[in-house]
C-alpha cells in the first residue's frame, strides 16, 4: 500500500504563528492593563488606610488612657508631641505621639527618660501633625497625603 501525501502549505504555518503572535501581543498587554489597575488599586488602598488608621489609633490610644492618664500637648525635642502620663505600680511612665520623618510615631518610656523622637515605633504614615487641648476636647489635625484630617476627643476624665 502506498501511502498518499498531502501537499504542505506555507500558509498553514504562516497562519500558526501569526496566530500565536496574536495571542502574545494581547496576553502582554492584559498584564499591562492588569499590573496598572493593580497600582491604582494599591495607591488608593494606602491613601484610605492613612486617613483611616491615624484617626483611629490616636482615639483608641486616647480612650485607653483617658480614665487613668493625664493628657497634655507638649513641644519637647522641637516636635509637637501628644503626651498620656500614666503612673503603674508606683511607677510613671510617658507615652508620647508624634509626627516625625513622615510618620506618626508611639513613644512608650519611663517618665524620667529623655524624649529622644529617633527612638519611637513608627505606626502610619503622617505628613504632619498639630494638636492642643481646649477645655475638655482634645484637637488633633493629622496630615494625610495634601489632606489635613481633624480628630476632635471629648475627654471624659479631666485634671
Amino acid at each position: 500500500m502506498r501511502k498518499i501525501s498531502q501537499p504542505f502549505h506555507a500558509i498553514t504555518g504562516v497562519f500558526v504563528f501569526l496566530l500565536l503572535g496574536i495571542f502574545a501581543v494581547f496576553s502582554t498587554v492584559m498584564v499591562m492593563l492588569g499590573a496598572r489597575a493593580y497600582k491604582g488599586t494599591v495607591e488608593q488602598l494606602e491613601a484610605h488606610n492613612g486617613a483611616r488608621i491615624a484617626p483611629a489609633y490616636l482615639r483608641s490610644m486616647v480612650r485607653a488612657d483617658d480614665e487613668r492618664a493625664v493628657i497634655s500637648v507638649e513641644e519637647t525635642a522641637g516636635v509637637t508631641a501628644l503626651t498620656l502620663l500614666n503612673e503603674y505600680d508606683g511607677e510613671a511612665y510617658v507615652t508620647r505621639i508624634y509626627c516625625y520623618e513622615g510618620q506618626l510615631y508611639e513613644w512608650f518610656t519611663e517618665a524620667e527618660n529623655e524624649f529622644v523622637p529617633e527612638e519611637g515605633e513608627p505606626v502610619c504614615p503622617c505628613g504632619g501633625m498639630t494638636a492642643e487641648v481646649n477645655g475638655e476636647i482634645l484637637s488633633v489635625r493629622l496630615l494625610n497625603g495634601d489632606e489635613w484630617i481633624n480628630v476632635d476627643i471629648a475627654l471624659r476624665a479631666i485634671r
